[in-house]
Formats: structure tokens, C-alpha cells, sequence
């Protein structure tokens, strides 16, 4: 049995997601036709919302990738999953990735490396909706992070715990009853 504790309602996120989505603005506002790139499936709500939020004078170019570390498990297994690693030519390209966790690093620098190594981008920043340093076993800095937490299992907003509970509109931590 499980119990969700709301940790960000979901008026905090939409708010620190529209001050992400400005700063990003500001940001790339003379940048040539920037590449975003949402890392499915957990950041599909945090990807909708932030790009939504972004004004620039020129469209921005939008892909996705499907990476994994977790599969149902409440911690990073250490093997990054690339089920769909399939983008077009976006060489020499401004790139942003949009994660929704940055937690043990593992995914984010194999996806950062595997960018500079195929495209050698203009730019590569890496914007995440949580970061969660406490576990981190690769360095991997985030340019842009919407909030940071500690030692928890979160989900809702995109987060799953086994497929479910993506669909919640806040941010809440996982507590297994009879787990502590």
C-alpha cells in the first residue's frame, strides 16, 4: 500500500515553470532556431508546460528520446535504457535537453556525451525539474533546475512509480507503507 505526501502543489510548479520558461527566454533570445529535446517519458508534462512558457523570435525545433535508468524500481538501476535514441541532423545546433530528474547523473551525462559526441552543438545546456544531488554518482550540473529535493521518491507531473501516477497535477513523495 502506498500513501503520496504533496511535496510542490501544482500552482508552485506552474509558477517556477513560467520563471524557467523566461529565464530560458532571456537566454536564448538571439539564438538561432534552438533544438529542444525532451527526455521521455518522465518530463512530457514539464516539457509541455516549459515550452509554452518560452517567447523567442524564432520557433524552436522540438525532438524527443526515450531513456531510462529506473524501469519500475524506486531507485537507478545503472543502466541506461535507450529504447528511441533516433534524432535528426542537429549538428552545430543551440540544444537544450529537458529532463525531469537529474538524480544519480548516469542518464544525463551518457545523453550530454552522447549529443557532443554526434552533433559537437553550438551550445548544450540541460534544464531538469528536480534536481536531486544527494545520490549523484556522475558530476552532471544542471543550467536550469525548477526545484531541488533531497533523498525522496517522487512522483506525479510526469513522475511514475511503475507506470503510475504520472498523471498527478503536483509533485508528491512515494511512501510505501511497511517500507520504513
Amino acid at each position: 500500500m502506498t500513501e503520496i505526501k504533496e511535496i510542490y502543489s501544482a500552482q508552485q510548479i506552474n509558477r517556477r515553470v513560467a520563471e524557467l520558461g523566461a529565464q530560458i527566454s532571456e537566454d536564448y533570445k538571439t539564438l538561432e532556431c534552438p533544438v529542444v529535446i525532451g527526455v521521455l517519458k518522465g518530463a512530457f508534462c514539464f516539457l509541455a508546460d516549459l515550452v509554452r512558457h518560452i517567447d523567442l523570435p524564432e520557433s524552436i525545433q522540438l525532438e524527443f528520446v526515450h531513456l531510462s535508468s529506473y524501469g519500475s524500481a524506486t531507485e537507478s538501476s545503472g543502466r541506461i535504457q535507450a529504447p528511441y535514441l533516433n534524432l535528426p541532423n542537429i549538428s552545430n545546433r543551440h540544444i537544450l535537453v529537458v529532463e525531469d530528474i537529474v538524480d544519480s547523473g548516469r542518464t544525463a551525462h551518457f545523453f550530454l556525451e552522447y549529443l557532443k559526441d554526434q552533433f559537437s552543438p553550438a551550445s548544450l545546456k540541460l534544464a531538469v525539474l528536480l534536481d536531486k544531488n544527494t545520490n549523484r554518482v556522475v558530476t552532471v550540473k544542471p543550467d536550469y533546475i525548477g526545484f531541488s529535493v533531497g533523498d525522496t521518491f517522487i512522483v506525479g507531473f510526469g513522475f511514475d512509480y511503475a507506470e503510475k501516477h504520472r498523471e498527478l497535477p503536483y509533485l508528491g513523495e512515494l511512501i510505501r507503507k511497511g517500507s520504513k
